[in-house]
Formats: structure tokens, sequence, C-alpha cells
């Protein structure tokens, strides 16, 4: 008897060591992935970084943005009206490591090695039963550290994977609320309203979501409701989100959805006309009823939502902006393909607990993305990998019991599939990250200016003027950041230029620098200037002084003096 007892106590400490062995492993890992050289990987540092990393250096130099607005809501940087959380998240690391590329890149690494414990901990609640929760919420945490979506997004200063971590705290801890204790709610309701202030794509993402977990768990909120724990968070989300609303009443509410929003692509209003006046009366009701601008706009957004489960774009070419896509790679891997498909059928066969919530998350997902007209987007539709990977897992495992049951062959073609398919997909993508990305997309990160700008301050006192294309987006506010330029004196000389078509805005002029696209007729006609262009720019008689390289050996900048 005493053999058996401790028999049995062995067994479960071993059943209790290695799913937390497993656990520390695969968070290991997601830390390996998102924290090794990056501050070089992505190659160089993108505007959007550069705003973010000198807006909190210019926090804590003046207490104010770099267009003198005191601790701002939003930050007005190219006048696109940032949510400031993540600004805020990389303040403290500008004031202790310094204005350089890891303090804008560390919060979004750490917060994305975070959400693949969090992840776990959500598919522990979604699926319930001890044994099995443990299998899915183990394996789905390794796909999301090994996910080509998420580590693209957790390893640059992106606000997007800062809005998937509170998004994935909100809804497991609504799901703690609805399973164990429903104080739970408050800390819910707390997450989902700091999403709203992380990123665009949340607001829509966010309040859908959370009105969709309600109405799924309607029953249960009924049953165990607790009437002081509702009012304690509603009146603490409403508190919250009053900054919000009020900063919301301004410019920051309409300017980005005015610039990319789907409503200002006039492509379906000109197409309503174009069916009209393909009939004899155009104007009457019938024609009016069939061919008008609601159904024009409802049929581009469906068509911009059902984009994002494109097999291309999940499985091969991935996002077409060059930032948001690594090489012949698509969003998810392409052993995804079988695991995602098994996944839907034995989601729907088997019914697991909580099981809509996955498709719930998976509809509302690309949901904000669609709402603009540049779709596929991989970075506004960033948190579907959630229950993408979700699905995966799942597909894996019942795939894999399955196939337990079936003839040797069926085994064999599994276990190959495991041991060979996915470790080959892991490495070629790591491939195609570290040493195709920077040398086929040379300039998608603005490689280049950290060697530039040095340059350029250690000669421009020796000439009147700096004229400085603006082939790569933005180029100022790199100045800005490389220089640790004085954010009182810019302050001073800040001066936006009217919006462009997508709602942006830039700086032409600050200290001895001129930002604009180079005229190499007009501007050889002057003296004592620095003139810095691509090499398509600059005419080859022109005396070059310096040249810098992309990773590629492709000229990205040449320095010449006239």
């Amino acid at each position: 008897m005493k053999f058996k007892k401790n028999h049995h106590q062995n067994q479960k400490k071993k059943s209790l060591f290695w799913p937390k062995f497993l656990l520390l492993g695969i968070i290991l890992l997601a830390a390996i992935l998102r924290l090794w050289n990056l501050n070089n990987y992505p190659a160089g540092l993108n505007a959007d970084e550069g705003a973010i990393g000198y807006n909190a250096y210019s926090l804590i130099q003046t207490g104010r943005d770099e267009h003198g607005i005191p601790w701002p809501i939003h930050f007005k940087s190219f006048g696109d009206y940032k949510p400031g959380f993540y600004f805020y998240l990389v303040l403290p690391f500008v004031k202790f490591l310094g204005l350089n590329i890891w303090s804008v890149r560390l919060p979004a690494a750490f917060l994305g090695i975070l959400s693949v414990l969090v992840l776990m901990l959500l598919v522990k609640e979604i699926f319930g039963e001890k044994h099995l929760a443990n299998r899915y919420s183990l394996l789905s945490g390794f796909f999301l550290a090994i996910s080509p979506w998420h580590l693209h997004y957790s390893r640059g200063g992106w606000e997007s994977g800062t809005a998937i971590f509170f998004i994935l705290l909100g809804v497991w801890l609504f799901l703690k609320a609805m399973n164990h204790r429903f104080y739970f709610i408050l800390f819910s309701v707390l997450a989902f309203v700091i999403s709203l202030y992380t990123y665009h794509s949340a607001r829509l993402i966010s309040p859908l979501l959370f009105l969709g977990l309600v109405i799924l768990f309607r029953q249960k909120i009924f049953a165990r409701i607790n009437l002081k724990w509702i009012i304690i968070a509603a009146l603490v989300g409403l508190m919250a989100l009053i900054p919000l609303v009020k900063d919301f009443l301004g410019p920051a509410g309409f300017s980005r959805f005015s610039g990319v929003g789907l409503l200002s692509d006039t492509g379906p209003f000109w197409r309503t006309n174009e069916l009209r006046g393909q009939h004899t009366n155009p104007w009457s009701f019938p024609v009016r009823l069939i061919h008008n601008r609601l159904v024009a706009y409802v049929l581009a957004f469906s068509s911009n939502w059902l984009s994002h489960f494109n097999g291309n774009f999940l499985f091969i070419s991935g996002d077409a902006i060059e930032r948001n896509r690594v090489p012949e790679t698509g969003q998810m891997y392409l052993f995804d393909i079988p695991f995602l498909v098994f996944g839907f059928y034995f989601l729907i066969l088997h019914r697991p607990k909580n099981w809509q919530t996955i498709l719930l998350w998976l509809g509302v997902a690309p949901v904000a993305a669609a709402m603009t007209f540049q779709t596929p987007h991989a970075l506004r539709a960033n948190n579907m990998v959630i229950p993408l990977v979700i699905l995966s897992a799942y597909g894996a495992l019942n795939l894999f019991d399955w196939i337990r049951k079936k003839m040797k062959i069926f085994r064999i073609i599994f276990c190959l599939l495991i041991f060979l398919v996915i470790p080959w997909n892991f490495a070629r993508y790591l491939h195609q990250y570290y040493i195709h990305y920077p040398q086929t997309y040379p300039s998608a990160w603005e490689y280049g200016f950290d060697q530039l700008v040095p340059y350029l301050e250690q000669i421009k006192g020796s000439y009147d003027k700096v004229y400085v294309t603006d082939r790569y987006d933005q180029p100022y506010i790199l100045f800005l950041f490389y220089s640790k330029y004085s954010p009182q004196d810019f302050q001073k000389e800040v001066k936006l230029t009217p919006r462009d078509q997508f709602g942006f805005s830039t700086i032409r002029d600050f200290d001895k620098f001129h930002f604009e696209k180079i005229n190499w007729d007009e501007l050889r006609t002057k003296s004592n200037i620095l003139v810095v262009g691509t090499p398509e720019e600059i005419n080859s008689s022109a005396t070059i002084l310096k040249r810098i390289y992309f990773k590629n050996g492709e000229v990205a900048f040449l320095v010449v003096q006239v």
C-alpha cells in the first residue's frame, strides 16, 4: 500500500512538473525571439517609432509633446493624433535607457512576451477541463510564441501589440468573472477601457468584443448577477473613459478615419453613379433602391472583411505594405492550413465549453481594418492572430488524437508534419526575417538615418542650409530622434503642413534643415548648401561628400556639396 501511495504521489508530481516546465520553456522561447538583437532587427527605425521616442523625450525634458501640448491623450504627430498610451509606456524606458531604439521597442517586446502567458491562461478558461485545457493552453502559447504575425509586431514600436495585450487581458478576466468570481468583471472592464487608449483599431474591436461576450454569456450574467460589482464596473469604466471621450470630440476624433476610412474612398460612390447610368431612368425608385451609397459601402466593407481570410494573405505573401511583411511569408505558417481546417471542423463537432468565444473574436477581429480602404491590412487586423492560433492548436491536438486511432500510415504522415514541416517552416521564417527582409525591402524601416544624422550634425555648421529628401516617410522626426534635438527649441519652430490626401501632415523646416523632394536643377544654382538625396535625385556630376548604404549594398543617400 505504501509503494502504491508513493507511486501515486510521484505521478502527481510529474503531472504538475511537466506543464510548468513547458510553460516556462514557451515563455523563454517567446522572450528570446522578441528580444534578441532587437536594436538591429528590424533594420532601421520607422517614423512612427521615431515619433513615439522623441515625444516621450520631449515630455521628459519639457512636460510637453513636440507641438508644445502638455501631457496629451492623443499625440498630434504627423497630424495623425496617435493614441497616447504607448508613448507613456515608452517614457520611463527613455528616461533610464536614453533616447534610442531599445527604449522604443522594449515595451512592445515585453508586452508581446506577456501576451503569450495571458493567452495560455485564457485558453484554460475557454476549454475548462483541466487535462485538455493544459494541452490546448501550452500548444496555443507555443504557436503564438513563434507566430510570424505576432512576432513581427512585437519586435517594433507598434501600438497594436499593446492593444492585443489589453484585449487579451480583458477577455481572460471576463471569463474569470463568468467561471469563478464575478468581481473580475471590474478588472475586465478596465482592461478593455485601457485598450481604447492604445490603438485606433481597438476602439472598434474592444466594444464589439465586450458586447459580444455579454450577449454570449447573458444567461450566466443574469444567473450570477451582482448589482454591486456591475455598478462599480460601470462607474469605473465610465470615469476612465471621460478623458478619452472629451479628447475625441476634438480633431483627434475624426483625423485618422478621415484619411484612411472607407467613407473617404470615393470609389463606391462613383461606382453607384456608373451603375445607375446604365439604366434608362437612373433616378427611378427601383434603381435608387438597388444602386445607392449604402449598398455600395456595405458591399465594399464585406469585401474588405472577407479579404482578411484570403489564403494568399494568410499563408503565402502577407500584407502588401513592405514594412508589414516578410518576403515570401504569410501572416501564418503553411502548417497552420490543415490545423485551421480541422480546428474549425472539431470545434463545430465537439462544441467545447465557451467555444463561441473563439468564433466571436475571429468575426470581430478584421472589422476595424475592413472599415478602411487599405485591405487586407495585417497591422489593423493584428488581433486576428489570437483566435487563429487557438483554432490551429485545437485542430492540431484533435487531429493527433484522431490519427492515433487510425492506420499506421496516417500516424507516420502526421509525425512527418510535426517533426519536419513545422521546424522547417519556422526556420525558414527566421531566415527570411533576419537575412532577406532587410535586403529585399531595404527602405521599409528607413535604414540609414542613424548614420546620416550624426554625420550631418558634424558638418552642418559650415553650410547655410541643408536640403534633405522626403523620399523616406517623415524624415524630420528621425532627425529629431537621432540628433536628440532640443525639444524646447523645436516647440518654437514647429509648423505642420496642410494635410495630404491620407490625412497626414509633416514638418518642412527646423534648425538648418529643409525637408522636401529634391529638385536638383533648382538647388544647384544655390551656394554654400548641402543636399541629401537619393541617387535618382542627384546629378552624377555633383561633388559627393558621403554615401550611406542600405543593407543590400544599394545607396540610400548621397550627401553632396553645392
